[in-house]
């Protein structure tokens, strides 16, 4: 019978500081590609949003106490590693990922307003289609529907077929008011919140 093979946190997984790094030049690129006014640069530029906000988000959840690791792989973990499933975020889904922010810091509210979100983005249509007379009524101007607006844009690798109803150029703007709502929560890194231990470095 073969042994249960152990496993062990990447080097980046408490490392809040590469995490912002990363989401940085992903939102310059974010940035970049909104700018041109291209359409066909849109979808892949809301990709890239989301890649950036998750990143950031995922810093702020390092310098809150969590570490990048699935959960389901806990049971599996070397037994000198002291993590438990609550002490793990992992996935995607850029609302899951906010709303576990909000419950580990009390001061990032996600009920509040924001400025730029257009009217389709809080029709509550979902992603890529038009909102119609018998969509649900319209969301909220807040920081969670900002979040809701880029959460489809998760995949990048494989063709898509372009529809461009939901997304556009001005999603930039929303894309700004998110990173600047979310800087405080990351600028801890600067402070060395999330820097791997001198152990934790060898790799």
């Amino acid at each position: 019978m073969s042994r249960r093979r152990l496993v062990k946190p990447d080097k980046f997984a408490q490392n809040a500081r590469a995490w912002k790094d990363s989401a940085d030049t992903a939102y310059r690129a974010a940035s970049c590609l909104f700018e041109t006014r291209d359409l066909l640069l849109i979808f892949p530029a809301a990709t890239l949003a989301h890649h950036a906000l998750e990143m950031y988000l995922k810093a702020a959840l390092i310098c809150g106490g969590c570490t990048v690791f699935d959960p389901k792989d806990v049971k599996d973990l070397d037994p000198t590693i002291p993590l438990g499933k609550s002490d793990c975020v992992w996935g995607h889904d850029l609302v899951v990922l906010a709303r576990e922010l909000a419950t580990r810091r009390s001061d990032f509210d996600l009920t509040a307003r924001m400025t730029f979100l257009a009217p389709w983005q809080r029709s509550g249509a979902p992603a890529g289609e038009a909102p119609t007379v018998c969509q649900p009524q319209m969301l909220a101007p807040t920081v969670e529907t900002g979040f809701k607006v880029f959460n489809p844009f998760t995949e990048l690798r494989y063709p898509h077929e372009l529809t461009l109803s939901g997304v556009g150029e001005d999603d930039k703007l929303t894309l700004d008011e998110l990173v600047k709502y979310l800087h405080p929560f990351v600028e801890e890194t600067n402070a060395g919140c999330g820097l791997p231990h001198s152990s934790q470095n060898q790799a």
